[in-house]
């Protein structure tokens, strides 16, 4: 296979477009919150807390699909900028109460045109937005549930949509449990 024909493989790589357009928007998201100091994250972090004025760490981490170690430094960082208070909920000492400050209400504020910029970069209009949010959400789902196999010697699960029996599929030998890679095959 030749140099041009690898990079063609890889331009239709939908791992790779993924990745690549997320990289390209984060980089546009800091280099238009550099001047708040703020990453994307941490702009997720107050986006949950304007829209429900105060969370668990849990529930951001929910929210956000983040694990709770990184909510945890994103919340650290955003105290220590003043931007978020933590306070222990007087009814059950082991819960902690997230609040937006008023300092992240005037950057909200601030952050108005952010949406609009964003919408622009992306040329986007609300319909196609929307259809991409709905694509990806399904997509997020699908692999996320995605059964892993146990051991890199079993067979991979058939695909749902690319099955065409209903019959258990016969276990294969330890030799023959891994297609052999096709030349034909997009790189996902």
């Amino acid at each position: 296979m030749s140099g041009e024909e690898r990079d063609e493989r890889l331009s239709e790589a939908v791992c790779l477009a993924l990745y690549s357009a997320m990289n390209a928007t984060l980089q546009l998201y800091r280099d238009l919150l550099a001047p708040w100091g703020l990453t994307y994250q941490q702009l997720m972090v107050l986006a949950v807390l304007w829209e429900h004025e105060e969370a668990t760490p849990g529930r951001i981490a929910e929210t956000l699909m983040l694990d709770s170690s990184s909510v945890a430094g994103l919340l650290n960082r955003l105290e220590r900028a003043g931007l978020v208070s933590r306070e222990v909920d007087p009814d059950d000492r082991r819960r902690v109460r997230v609040r937006a400050t008023p300092d992240s209400q005037e950057v909200r504020g601030q952050l108005g045109w952010l949406e609009d910029c964003l919408t622009q970069a992306m040329d986007l209009d609300p319909g196609a937005a929307h259809e991409l949010v709905a694509r990806l959400s399904g997509l997020r789902e699908t692999v996320s549930t995605f059964p892993r196999p146990a051991a890199p010697s079993e067979p991979l699960p058939a695909s749902p949509s690319r099955s065409t029996s209903t019959s258990k599929p016969v276990p294969a030998s330890p030799s023959a449990s891994r297609p052999a890679p096709s030349t034909a095959a997009r790189p996902v």
